[in-house]
């Protein structure tokens, strides 16, 4: 992205210097300067050539379309990249919330399963040793 930002800007920095030199903009100094910074007089046999120019601007003016569309879709890409980054982090802290919720209810039914089987194992103990009472005594009153 950043790459294509700079692309551009040269581009369009390019295009405005063409632009002006071709369209005959002229650099325009402060007169206080003109002692100074005198121009030599152009050459008598240069012309610009307006049509070389034309065609290097047509040029580079695609260049800088290109460019603009390759940075719409990067930024549009990242955009997307981000939304979507996004939306998958909240699913994940969803999940996680929930799982950890799954485990703290297990762990408490786990906890409550074995009370009720060290109870229920502590009852039939004591029903086998009633049975083995009734079941003396049955003997004995057989006898």
């Amino acid at each position: 992205k950043k790459d294509l930002e700079l692309g551009l800007g040269g581009l369009r920095k390019a295009l405005n210097l063409l632009r002006d030199y071709y369209g005959g903009a002229a650099l325009i100094q402060d007169d206080k300067f003109g002692a100074f910074m005198q121009q030599p007089a152009a050459p008598e046999h240069h012309d610009k050539s307006a049509g070389a120019g034309s065609s290097i601007i047509g040029i580079l003016e695609v260049c800088e379309s290109d460019f603009a569309n390759n940075l719409a879709k990067e930024e549009q890409e990242e955009a997307d990249a981000a939304s979507t980054y996004d939306k998958v982090t909240q699913e994940n802290k969803i999940t996680k919330t929930t799982k950890e919720q799954d485990v703290k209810y297990k762990t408490q039914e786990s906890k409550s399963l074995d009370s009720t089987v060290a109870e229920l194992s502590s009852d039939r103990a004591t029903t086998g040793s009633e049975l083995s009472a009734v079941l003396e005594y049955y003997g004995k009153i057989k006898e």
